[in-house]
This record gives structure tokens, sequence and C-alpha cells, in this order.
């Protein structure tokens, strides 16, 4: 029986050709090897990038990005057009057979707006899985960008983090896979913490441990082991082949989330 693992693909492993290189190695490898796989794309430096070339200012609250409409077009813009194409054929070019969607593709993404204050900046209420399950099928790699549909039938800018996250627990993936540009969660000392359950997320978040980007990646995880995800990893991307070393050789790399006992 196969099993699903969920990539959220970010950071420094996007960014850096050389780990961009062996991330697709890796995935070309282990995808030939019964493991379905869904890669879910982040996009934060070339959205703000293209925000700074059109003169329009980048804010963040808790990590997530106000976004305004001028925003959501450049969001939607960079992450369906660009960045998206960029993994796909990336992917392809290391012979990862990959097809680019965006959440707003075969409604799989439907969300309300979270905070009038954020913009259009939705949470995820519903995930439909049917289009990834059809390109899974035809032996495909989806890469979502993570754009969902609202009430309105407008855009929302969401998350990557919580959008994988979301999509892992729909598809009750085996794993949750998110790669970053941090080594994982680390204590108030900068030393790593190898697991967390999600009392421990808490306690770090109240006492300001946790906080800015690295709490939509814990939210991420809890939300995908609360939706049906076996197991969740904040992952070191910037080390070379970790996701091979993770999932294949078994190394205890970066920050485990695990349900409550």
């Amino acid at each position: 029986m196969s099993s699903t693992v969920v990539i959220k693909y970010g950071g420094h492993a996007m960014e850096n050709a050389a780990l961009g290189a062996a991330f697709g190695s890796d995935l070309s490898r282990l995808a030939g090897g019964g493991t379905d796989f869904v890669v879910v794309h982040g996009g934060g430096p070339q959205i703000s990038a293209l925000l700074q070339r059109l003169d329009i200012p980048s804010r963040f609250v808790d990590g997530l990005r106000v976004t305004d409409e001028a925003v959501m077009e450049t969001v939607e813009m960079v992450l369906c057009g660009q960045v998206n194409k960029a993994v796909v054929s990336a992917l392809a070019r290391r012979g990862v057979k990959a097809a680019g969607i965006s959440g707003r593709d075969g409604s799989q993404l439907q969300a309300v707006i979270r905070n009038p204050d954020l913009g259009l900046v939705g949470d995820v209420q519903q995930v439909n899985p049917a289009l990834i399950h059809c390109l899974l099928d035809g032996g495909f790699v989806p890469v979502v960008a993570p754009v969902a549909t609202g009430p309105a039938g407008q855009a929302l800018n969401i998350n990557a983090d919580t959008a994988a996250g979301m999509i892992a627990g729909a598809l009750k993936a085996d794993y949750f896979v998110l790669i970053s540009d941090v080594p994982g969660v680390l204590d108030a000392h900068g030393k790593l913490l190898p697991v967390l359950t999600g009392k421990d997320c808490d306690r770090l978040r109240r006492k300001g441990v946790i906080s800015g980007g690295m709490i939509p990646k814990v939210e991420s995880c809890l939300n995908a082991l609360a939706h049906g995800c076996q197991r969740a990893l904040i992952l070191d991307g910037r080390a070379p082949s970790s996701l091979a070393r993770y999932l294949q050789d078994g190394e205890a790399l970066g920050t485990a989330v695990v349900p409550q006992n």
C-alpha cells in the first residue's frame, strides 16, 4: 500500500539552486518507490520583490501578509504564474512528472476572510482534494499554489504553511513535511527542540518563544494532525537531501510535532 507525503516547499530550499536540485533529485527517486507526493509551495520573497518594484508596501501581522486588492493581484500573479511554473519546471528537469495547479482550481481550497484588518487573507474552511486525487491517480506530483476562493468568489491569500497543513489533513497523509530555511523550533536559548506536543506549542507561544513566521508553521502541523495526518515535521531545507534523509534513512532532523498523548 502506497503512502502519501504532503510537502510544504519554501525558503532556502526553493531559492538556492543547489538545494533545489537536490530536492528535485530526492523527489524523483522517492516518487519512484510507491509514495505519492503533493507539493505546496510558498513564494513570499518573490511576492515582496515584485511589490517593491511596483512600489506597493508590504506589512505583516503575526507572520501573515496584510493583503489589499493590489497586493492580492500581485500575490496571485506571482504564486500561480511565476513561482508555480518555476517549481514545476525545476522538478521536470529532475525527472519528476509534476503538474501545477492553484487552490482555486477544482474548488480545492474554500476559505473565509480571517480578519478584516488583514484584508484578503483567508482561513481555509474546506478542502476538496478531488483534483489532487485525479493527478495522483495519473502518476503526477501535484504542485499547488496557496490561493483560495472566498465566499464571493474572490481570490484569497492563504499562508502556504497553513494551506499545506490543511491539504495534508484532507488527504489523511502519512507525512506532512514542512521544508523551510530554519533548523526547526528553537527554545529560548536557541537550542533545537526535536519533539513538541500541542501543549508544548501553546506554552512556547505564550512565552513568545514561538513567534512571527514560526506561528503559522506550528499551527499548520497541529491542523494537519487534527484533521487526520499521521506525522508532522518542520524540516531544515538548508541541509542537502534532508527530505530523503528523513523519509528514507530515518534521520532525526528538525522538529517533529506529535499528537497529544
